[in-house]
């Protein structure tokens, strides 16, 4: 009997959704809960999810689902294909083919998976109206090229280049290739998935800030502040989420201001040429936010469960 598996990989920052993605709600649980439901009701085994950041959090949330975890503990200074290669890894031995999805496509319809899972073939892509998408089918023989690949290129690059024949599926279904990068994308999925006769979850909705006479932090703060201590760059972390360096500058100088001590250390000149870091202060102030704000989620959890589960 053909044994499938899956590789889900949820190890990436997030950097550009002002909430974790993972956890978002998506059909009548959350877009991890849903994606791993539709593949165990479809008999995958064994699901294995990439964990990285928030890895305890999203780990705790799957411990009932029957899945595997691995972590990518270096997810801040890797790239997607280092976890895809992990999860390939710790999957090899148990599957003959393994299907490779992003946690952040939850709209595959399981006709997809299905239609996926009967093609005889090295490697499985689906296409929708010409646009490439997940989830993605490796044989036996394909996950072993890919887990040798070295080169720069990730995953597309290690089929491309180590020659592997690449099947393309065409299918009816946007869903493999609406994914979930941005707070608008998230907003467009729910209306989408809603107008092709889905409902719209029914979730508590939390955001916690800070404020003194305005609000001054929040999630996009906080990725901002992580993003500066991980890439070392204002500039840089503005790019990567789509801000002018002005207004990240101006977020900056509000905490600073408000909060009374630095939360960004910069320098300029010298052999490198300058960059930034968070102070201890800052680092500190990132962890607690992000602990105050777990917190805060799972006692609305609770008492979502006990009053309004609906």
């Amino acid at each position: 009997m053909m044994r499938i598996g899956a590789v889900l990989a949820a190890a990436g920052l997030s950097s550009r959704m002002e909430e974790y993605k993972p956890m978002l709600p998506f059909g009548g649980s959350t877009i991890a809960g849903h994606i791993v439901g539709v593949l165990k009701g479809m008999g995958i085994r064994p699901v294995i999810v990439v964990t990285g950041y928030r890895a305890e959090e999203l780990e705790r949330h799957l411990s009932h689902a029957g899945v595997r975890f691995v972590r990518n503990e270096r997810y801040k200074e890797t790239e997607m294909f280092d976890s895809i290669k992990l999860g390939l890894t710790e999957a090899a031995a148990d599957c003959d083919k393994i299907m490779l999805m992003p946690i952040d496509t939850p709209a595959i319809k399981p006709e997809t998976i299905r239609r996926v899972m009967a093609v005889d073939a090295e490697v499985v892509r689906t296409m929708c109206k010409g646009e490439p998408g997940h989830p993605v089918l490796l044989s036996a023989g394909a996950v072993n090229a890919v887990c040798a690949y070295n080169g720069t290129r990730g995953l597309r690059g290690a089929i491309e280049e180590t020659g592997l024949s690449i099947t393309n599926l065409e299918v009816e279904d946007e869903g493999i290739y609406r994914d979930v990068d941005t707070p608008e994308e998230y907003l467009e999925l729910l209306q989408w998935n809603y107008g092709r006769g889905e409902v719209y979850p029914v979730r508590p909705f939390v955001q916690v800030g800070l404020e003194a006479g305005e609000r001054f932090f929040g999630p996009g703060v906080c990725g901002l502040l992580e993003l500066i201590d991980q890439t070392g760059s204002i500039q840089e972390a503005c790019l990567k989420m789509e801000l002018s360096y002005s207004k990240g500058s101006r977020m900056i100088k509000a905490i600073d201001r408000q909060l009374g001590f630095p939360a960004v250390q910069r320098w300029t000149g010298g052999s490198g040429g300058g960059g930034s870091v968070l102070t201890e202060k800052g680092r500190q102030l990132v962890k607690n936010y992000r602990d105050m704000v777990r917190e805060i989620e799972e006692h609305t959890e609770k008492a979502f469960q006990e009053f309004l589960n609906l």
